[in-house]
C-alpha cells in the first residue's frame, strides 16, 4: 500500500509539542496508547485485506470489459502522478487541520464513502467507460487516504515504540492477506459480486469503529501560509547527492512494481490460470516475505548493505527466471516468493534516504522521495502497459525490462557511495 511515511512530520517530530503538559499526558496514558494501537490496527487490517483482494479483481474486470494493458497502464500512470501531488498537499493540509475529530480522521471520513461507493457499484456495471470512471474515482480518494491516514501511527504512538508497534501490524496484515487471497479469489471464481460487497461491508465497519474510537493527540497547528509544493524539494535536495540516492531507490523497486501490477493479467491471459490458482501462488509469496523479513533485516543491519548487493542481484535474476518460465503454479509461486523478498532489500535502501537527514528536514526528505517514487511508478505503468499491448500481449518483455532496471539501480548507488566520500555541495 502507498504511504507518506513521515512526510508531514506529526507531533512526534516537533520537540516543543512534546514538552507541553497536554502532550506529555497524552503519550503517558498507556491505556489510551493501547486502545489507539488496537483501533489503528483494526482500521489498517480492514482496508489492507479488502484491497488485497479487490485491487486485482478491479484490474481483471477492466481487462475483461475490453480495457487493454495499455489502457490499464494509462490509468495507473494517471493515478501515480496524481498521488505525487496529493501526498504532499493532503499531508500538509492534514497537518494544519483543526477539528474535534483530530487532524487525520476527517480525511478518512471524507474519502471512505466515495471508495465504498465505487467498489460496491463496480461488479454491477458493464460499460467500459463507467468502469474506468469508477476505478479512477476510487483511486483518487484512496490517494487522499494514503496521504493522511498512515500518519496516525506516527501521531498516536511514542517515537521509541514505533518500530515495535509496526512489526506485529505487518505480521498480522501478512497473515490475513495470505488467507484473504486464498479464500477471496476462490470465492471470486464462484461469484463476481460477493467479494466486492464483502469488502464494502468490511470497509464500512472498520472505518466507523476505528474512526470514532481513535483519539488523536491534542495538536492545534492552523496554517499561517499557503501550500508551496516545491519548497520541500528545495530543502531535500539542498545536498545534491540525495538526488542520486533517491533515483537509485526508485529503480530498486522496478521488478516488484512489474510483478504486483501485471502478475494477475499474466496468469490469466498468458498462463491460463484461474484466479484461485493465482491467489494461491501470490499468497505464498506474501507469507514467505513476512517470514524472511526479520532474518534478512537483521543480516542487512549486521553486514554492510553494499556487501549484500550480489545477493540482491541473484534474487532479482531468480525472480525474473521463475516468472518467465512459469508454466506451472510452482514456478509462479517461486517467482512470488522471490519478488516479495526483494521488498526487504528495497526497504533497507529506502531507509538510507532518511538516515542522514536532519530531524528538522525529515518531512521534506520523505515527501520529496515519495514524489519522485510516484512519478517513476507512473512512467513505468505507462511504459509497461504500452509495451505489452504493442508486443501483442507478451508480458515477458516487461519482466525482462523490470529486472534490468532493478539491477541498474546499483549504478547510481555506487555513484552515491563515491560522492559520499567527498564534501557535500549544497545550494545556498
Amino acid at each position: 500500500m502507498k504511504s507518506p511515511s513521515l512526510e508531514s512530520g506529526g507531533p512526534n517530530a516537533a520537540a516543543p509539542g512534546l514538552s507541553s503538559p497536554e502532550m506529555m499526558a497524552y503519550y503517558g496514558n498507556r491505556g489510551l496508547m493501547w486502545r489507539n494501537f488496537s483501533m489503528i490496527l483494526l482500521l489498517n487490517l480492514g482496508w489492507a485485506v479488502s484491497f488485497t483482494v479487490i485491487n486485482p479483481l478491479i484490474q481483471l474486470r477492466l481487462n475483461n470489459a475490453g480495457v487493454s494493458e495499455a489502457g490499464i497502464g494509462n490509468i495507473g500512470a494517471v493515478n501515480h502522478w496524481v498521488y505525487c501531488y496529493a501526498v504532499m498537499f493532503f499531508a500538509w493540509k492534514s497537518d494544519h487541520t483543526v477539528t474535534r475529530f483530530g487532524r487525520r480522521i476527517p480525511y478518512l471520513f471524507l474519502s471512505a464513502p466515495f471508495i465504498v461507493f465505487a467498489i460496491v457499484m463496480f461488479p454491477f456495471c458493464e460499460l467500459k467507460w463507467v468502469l474506468i470512471g469508477l476505478a479512477l474515482l476510487q483511486m483518487f480518494f484512496m490517494d487522499i487516504k494514503a496521504a493522511t491516514i498512515p500518519l496516525l501511527n506516527i501521531d498516536c504512538m511514542p517515537r521509541k515504540l514505533l518500530a515495535r508497534m509496526d512489526a506485529p501490524s505487518k505480521m498480522a496484515m501478512a497473515a490475513l492477506s495470505f488467507l484473504a487471497l486464498r479464500h477471496g479469489m476462490k470465492l471470486s471464481d464462484q461469484s463476481e459480486t460477493l467479494p466486492f460487497l464483502l469488502a464494502g461491508a468490511i470497509l464500512v465497519a472498520t472505518t466507523l469503529i476505528g474512526g470514532f474510537a481513535i483519539k488523536e493527540p491534542p495538536v492545534r497547528n492552523p496554517s499561517t501560509e499557503g501550500f508551496r509544493p516545491f519548497s520541500a524539494m528545495k530543502i531535500a535536495w539542498r545536498d545534491k547527492r540525495a538526488v542520486v540516492l533517491m533515483i537509485s531507490v526508485s529503480l530498486f523497486e522496478t521488478f516488484q512494481i512489474a510483478f504486483v501490477t501485471w502478475v494477475w493479467l499474466y496468469a490469466q491471459n498468458a498462463l491460463g490460470m484461474t484466479r484461485a490458482q493465482t491467489g494461491l501462488c501470490v499468497s505464498w509469496g506474501i507469507l514467505f516475505s513476512m517470514c524472511a523479513a526479520f532474518p534478512l533485516g537483521w543480516l542487512i543491519d549486521r553486514v554492510s548493505p553494499y556487501r549484500l548487493l550480489p545477493v540482491f542481484c541473484l534474487i532479482c535474476a531468480g525472480a525474473a527466471y521463475c516468472v518467465l518460465h512459469a508454466r506451472t503454479p510452482l514456478f509462479l509461486t517461486l517467482a512470488a516468493c522471490l519478488s516479495y523478498t526483494l521488498n526487504v532489500f528495497y526497504g533497507a535502501s529506502d531507509i538510507m534516504v532518511y538516515r542522514n537527514a536532519a530531524p528538522a528536514e525529515i518531512g521534506s526528505v520523505t515527501s520529496t522521495n515519495s514524489f519522485l517514487r510516484g512519478a517513476y511508478r507512473g512512467v513505468m505503468a505507462l511504459l509497461m502497459g504500452h509495451l505489452i499491448s504493442r508486443s501483442g500481449g507478451c508480458y515477458d518483455y516487461v519482466f525482462i525490462l523490470a529486472a534490468a532496471l532493478t539491477v541498474a539501480g546499483l549504478v547510481p548507488l555506487f555513484i552515491y557511495r563515491r560522492l559520499m566520500a567527498q564534501p557535500p555541495r549544497k545550494e545556498s
